[in-house]
């Protein structure tokens, strides 16, 4: 294998599929890169099993190949080279020989021929989807999803398709995230499948703030995404995602509505004190027509009033402050409301003017 390819070219492609290599030591290949040089494209593949990504960029093959670069390796050394073009040639298999400039350096390849097959994703759904909506339904979502290992169904999102209206759901214990965007399209009318929040994570990356249309391409097993000559195939996750629609509040003793920016702003305040005693807790009594802020740490406290529209009884709620700075960092509503049922059960933050996003947050119990 031989091939000159523009060092920039090289380096971003490298970074855009390194994020799926194995961080896990027990199978060396599965660390690697993949190198394929073919006609006049050279093809850059990272898989750990879950999720695979493909990288097509322009090359100039001399010789056709295919070899297996150390991934972590690899992708720091071509980050420091500052030539324009590299020459990367592979005469035996074992020792990859990249030149730049007047120098040279070579590198160790693995056995290529170890490398696992991805496999094809059968397109049994298909759905798409703007750019733009995609990744709001992931950056409004994600967030929830849980990094614990115990519960293999909570590191996802559920994506439902139904009535050509998407909905992504997100929760771990503590807190839910749900929202909804419209389709551009979609070949079956009801659909559901569970997506690990890394691979959203990643496909979120590879996203503009844009119209441009998404196609998801699924079966039982896998998710497939293109964007820009990048492909992204992600595992699926098995079982039976929670019934969220049970743990969603319906009536409430409160209906508190406010300020979003002001109300991060107190939260943001609040929780500079609160998170100095690791328990991050942040209390909200809810009065006629203002709400109070406080929390307290050995390094100070702080008590605040925000002007609320205020419907129903008083109520005093404690929450992680955390998980509200979460919530409302991925939010760009003017108004919120926040539901209160008792200062035992779930709260719910819903929009004003618009009803595709919500977001519940257990309470945190307070002794005494």
């Amino acid at each position: 294998m031989k091939f000159t390819v523009d060092s920039l070219s090289l380096s971003e492609a490298v970074n855009k599929v390194i994020k799926a290599i194995s961080v896990k030591k027990n199978n060396p290949v599965l660390e690697c890169i993949k190198l394929s040089a073919h006609g006049s494209t050279l093809t850059l593949t990272a898989t750990d099993m879950e999720l695979s990504i493909e990288k097509i960029i322009v090359a100039d093959v001399l010789i056709d190949g295919d070899i297996l670069v150390p991934g972590k390796f690899f992708s720091e050394f071509i980050r420091t080279l500052n030539e324009e073009t590299l020459t990367l040639e592979c005469s035996n298999g074992t020792n990859l020989e990249v030149k730049y400039g007047e120098s040279y350096g070579y590198i160790k390849c693995l056995n290529v021929e170890d490398y696992p097959n991805v496999g094809e994703v059968k397109n049994d759904y298909e759905i798409s989807i703007k750019n733009k909506e995609m990744k709001t339904l992931i950056g409004k979502t994600v967030f929830c999803a849980s990094t614990e290992d115990n519960r293999q169904v909570l590191k996802g999102c559920l994506l439902e398709v139904e009535n050509n209206k998407a909905t992504m759901v997100a929760l771990d214990g503590y807190r839910l995230a749900l929202c909804k965007q419209n389709l551009t399209g979609s070949n079956v009318d009801k659909f559901s499948c569970i997506i690990p929040a890394r691979s959203l994570m990643e496909i979120s990356k590879m996203l503009g703030d844009d119209e441009e249309e998404l196609v998801l391409k699924m079966d039982s097993d896998k998710l497939r995404v293109e964007i820009d000559n990048t492909v992204l195939i992600s595992r699926l996750i098995k079982g039976d995602f929670i019934n969220y629609k049970n743990i969603i509040n319906k009536d409430f003793n409160a209906i508190v509505t406010l300020s979003k920016s002001q109300f991060e702003e107190y939260i943001d305040r609040a929780s500079l004190i609160s998170r100095i005693s690791k328990n991050n807790l942040v209390k909200i009594e809810v009065k006629e027509g203002y709400i109070n802020v406080e929390s307290n740490s050995e390094i100070g406290n702080l008590n605040e009033s925000l002007p609320a529209r205020v419907e129903g009884k008083e109520n005093i709620i404690c929450f992680n402050g955390k998980y509200l700075q979460d919530f409302l960092s991925v939010i760009d509503d003017e108004f919120i409301k926040m539901n209160i049922k008792a200062s035992s059960a779930p709260c719910v933050f819903t929009q004003v003017e618009k009803d595709d996003y919500l977001f519940l947050v257990l309470p945190m119990r307070v002794a005494g």
